[in-house]
């Protein structure tokens, strides 16, 4: 049977608008081909927009029960309430296990504050590890170690090294100002084990980078003592403030300080010919290439900036300009030179590229994500976000207020960064503030940030406050195209007429093509892409027979092979189990993809699969879930090839374990 490349094209479209008459599909074609925004095109079982792109609008709030939620592209697999704690901060994944701190606990003491760790190994049912301390926390494993207790964006994980550390600045004790940073081995991801929970970074931790050789960990402070007045063509900055800090984690038993760096270390003529760095109120957000080598910071400026001096009658200080992204070069800190410093390397304004008519002067909100990837083409790219108080609000009066973009950055030439593409949904654009008022909207920014691949990279997902999830392709870096959506709906604790806030980066599980966020009241969400273009895992194709191992000479018989085509799933399977004088066959399929389910010995992997559907059960008709794992051939097995079915609907039959002969395959089309 053959696969079907792209086999629902026509369900996610690339095109402003659709029209279909008499089986006619009519294109209509935007004016700026090369800075429109496509539109995901709903499908099946989707439940789209009804307002502007990225809009809800107050009819839909105030609807009975609520908001009921959009999606385009994507379903829901599953959610944790989270003990409906709300403060969604930062989430992280390794293997079977995810990892959700906190912004802004209401308590600290509670026994729900600080870093959940939940048990994904069953996709479709999150639940919170049982906690094996004595005494056990009674909600189940949550850290609550000084950091890990409020970690917000400042919790990374690479390889087995998960790091947390408290949000903006820690509690004064006895006098003394800390800035705790929890370092915890995640070897067995479900039982973290703490390695440091007692050093203090130099500065505070709005967000944080620990670099992917796990050495190193890179703070960002937001607040304090910033820029001050001073005359006319003075700026003056507080010489010790820290714009970054920087710690050792070579042994993560003993984290030890490294640096301290403020932007008057820049060069000379740097701040003298751009005041607009040192105009900004706070730095945002940092990141570095593989190597290390390289930071990326966000500036914090620009109008909506938060708590900063958009309007400062000295020209210089006027921060209107000054958001944008800052290159140093970080080898002094990769190779432990003593006294290492960051040197300069280029510094771009938003003002300073207007590839987009809806820049105008420049003056977009603040500058709030600058993450470092390596696109499928090859090239070295900084993809950025904005956050502004405007989007923050999420009403209309803040949509007409506020400029959010997604940035597409060249930074193959280093020294001149170039932005070449940019993605923001309708909703943030100016010529619709008039709509926005009419319906009352909410909506939402650019604002975090996540990839299918940092590596690879082909797909952006934006966690865009009050429009949620936003799927983008930039397979071509100057037209990005929305593929997706899934804006959840209201959580049963806020208030009729409310949206939730969708805050944390997305992570994505490449196992389970699944991507897991966060809504500041709903909790723990993961969803998933229903166009096999945008999901492997719809694309894999499970085949083969043997038998279960056991049961002598009444064995159970299985042969099977589905494949997804143009219209879905189709195939066969066919099951004869001796013993029990039972035979199924299932010929029509409602489902194909990664294991979500509890499936006996079957885990949620790549080399399993699942699949349902109905047949019939002993000639009467019946539903079944089926999931398969392909364990490999010959030496290089990691075992026996293992089956399972049972029946949803129409029978109570169960037929699972390893294969006792046969061969299954799974493979990637």
């Amino acid at each position: 049977m053959s696969i079907d490349s792209n086999p629902i094209a026509r369900r996610t479209g690339y095109w402003r608008g659709v029209g279909m008459a008499a089986g006619v599909v009519v294109l209509f074609v935007a004016a700026s081909p090369a800075h429109a925004v496509s539109f995901c095109v709903p499908g099946p079982g989707d439940r789209p927009e009804t307002g502007l792109q990225g809009s809800v609008t107050l009819a839909e709030r105030i609807q009975p029960g609520g908001f009921q939620g959009h999606w385009c592209g994507a379903r829901k697999v599953a959610q944790h309430s989270l003990f409906d704690r709300g403060s969604f901060g930062d989430l992280q994944l390794k293997g079977d296990c995810v990892y959700a701190s906190m912004r802004d606990p209401s308590n600290l003491n509670a026994l729900t504050t600080g870093t959940a760790v939940l048990d994904a190994r069953v996709p479709a049912n999150l639940v919170v590890t049982p906690d094996t301390a004595n005494p056990p926390n009674p909600n189940g494993k949550i850290l609550r170690t000084r950091a890990m207790i409020r970690a917000y964006s400042a919790l990374e994980l690479q390889g087995n090294l998960l790091v947390g550390a408290f949000k903006d600045f820690g509690p004064t004790v006895n006098g003394v100002a800390t800035n705790p940073l929890d370092v915890y081995d995640v070897s067995d991801c479900l039982n973290p084990v703490p390695l440091s929970t007692t050093y203090d970074t130099a500065g505070g931790n709005h967000d944080g980078w620990l670099t992917p050789d796990g050495k190193t960990y890179y703070g960002i402070p937001f607040g304090g003592v910033r820029v001050l007045s001073g005359p006319a063509n003075a700026p003056i900055l507080n010489p010790a403030r820290i714009d970054m800090h920087v710690t050792d984690l070579s042994d993560p038993r003993n984290p030890k300080h490294l640096m301290t760096w403020n932007r008057l270390s820049l060069p000379p003529e740097v701040l003298a010919l751009n005041t607009r760095v040192l105009a900004a109120t706070n730095f945002h957000d940092v990141s570095t290439n593989e190597a290390g080598t390289r930071v990326y910071m966000a500036l914090y400026g620009g109008n909506n900036s938060l708590g900063g001096n958009n309007n400062n009658p000295i020209p210089e200080q006027n921060q209107r300009c000054s958001n944008g992204l800052l290159i140093l070069d970080s080898s002094d800190v990769v190779d432990r030179v003593a006294n290492p410093k960051l040197k300069y390397i280029s510094f771009l304004s938003w003002c300073d590229q207007q590839i987009d008519p809806d820049f105008g002067d420049g003056s977009t909100a603040s500058s709030h994500a600058t993450e470092y990837v390596r696109h499928e083409n090859g090239k070295e790219y900084i993809v950025s976000t904005d956050e502004s108080g405007g989007g923050l609000a999420g009403n209309a009066a803040g949509m007409c207020a506020q400029r959010t973009y997604g940035r597409m950055i060249d930074i193959s030439d280093e020294r001149n960064p170039k932005v070449v593409g940019t993605f923001k949904p309708d909703v943030n654009k100016p010529e619709n503030c008039a709509a926005n008022l009419a319906n009352d909207t909410d909506g939402g920014m650019i604002h975090y940030l996540g990839f299918d691949d940092r590596n690879h990279m082909r797909l952006a997902i934006y966690a865009g406050a009050n429009y949620g999830m936003r799927f983008v392709d930039w397979r071509d870096p100057a037209n990005p195209k929305e593929i997706a959506y899934y804006v959840k709906e209201r959580h049963t604790t806020t208030a009729v007429g409310e949206t939730d806030f969708t805050r944390p980066d997305p992570r994505y599980d490449t196992e389970n093509c699944i991507y897991y966020t966060g809504w500041n009241q709903g909790g723990l969400v993961s969803v998933e892409l229903t166009n096999p273009e945008y999901n492997a895992c719809l694309r894999r194709h499970p085949s083969g027979g043997g038998w279960l191992d056991g049961g002598g000479k009444n064995k159970t018989h299985i042969s099977f092979d589905v494949v997804r085509g143009a219209s879905g799933p189709a195939g066969e399977l066919q099951l004869k189990d001796a013993a029990s004088k039972v035979d199924i066959r299932m010929t029509q399929f409602s489902m194909l993809g990664s294991v979500r389910n509890a499936c006996g010995g079957v885990p949620a992997k790549s080399n399993a699969v699942q699949f349902e559907g109905t047949g019939t059960y002993n000639g009467a008709s019946a539903t079944f879930r089926v999931c398969v794992q392909d364990n490999g051939e010959g030496k290089k097995a990691s075992g026996p090839d293992r089956f399972h079915l049972t029946c949803l609907a129409g029978c109570s039959y169960t037929a699972s374990g390893p294969l006792g002969g046969g061969n299954f395959q799974v493979v990637q089309e």
